[in-house]
């Protein structure tokens, strides 16, 4: 069954769950190669079909997103500490996802702690804008 709604009066299909697994396999697969394991929380799952985003987040934002962040930023989130916040910004997009580095037995997990698109996001974490 497909979960479907509407916007502007265009038809978009919510995120699945099953959906944003494979997303998470994608950024896995590529961040794996810096040993950065990618986590999605609860509260991203909830926020990435919320209505407030406006237009509807997709599978391809996302995926591109991930894929461009980590050709920007291989490198400084591979030396990140424990507990450092920031937030990843989709300059394309208008695209928010703040997350959290947390070591784990000593691999990285980048820890979303949420995900909307909204283009004056406020916040006192340092921002990375993805271009």
């Amino acid at each position: 069954m497909r979960n479907l709604y509407t916007y502007d009066d265009f038809l978009f299909e919510f995120i699945s769950h099953y959906q944003l697994d494979s997303i998470e396999i994608y950024a896995d697969k590529l961040f794996k190669l810096i040993g950065v394991d990618i986590e999605f929380t609860k509260h991203f799952f909830d926020r990435v079909n919320d209505s407030r985003n406006g237009k509807p987040i997709t599978v391809e934002e996302l995926k591109d997103l991930f894929k461009r962040t980590y050709e920007q930023y291989k490198d400084k989130i591979s030396t990140m500490q424990d507990q450092v916040e920031a937030v990843l910004f989709d300059m394309k997009s208008d695209i928010n996802i703040p997350f959290v580095i947390n070591i784990d037995k000593g691999e990285l997990d980048l820890v979303t702690k949420t995900v909307m698109r909204k283009h004056d996001f406020k916040t006192y974490t340092k921002k990375l804008p993805v271009k």
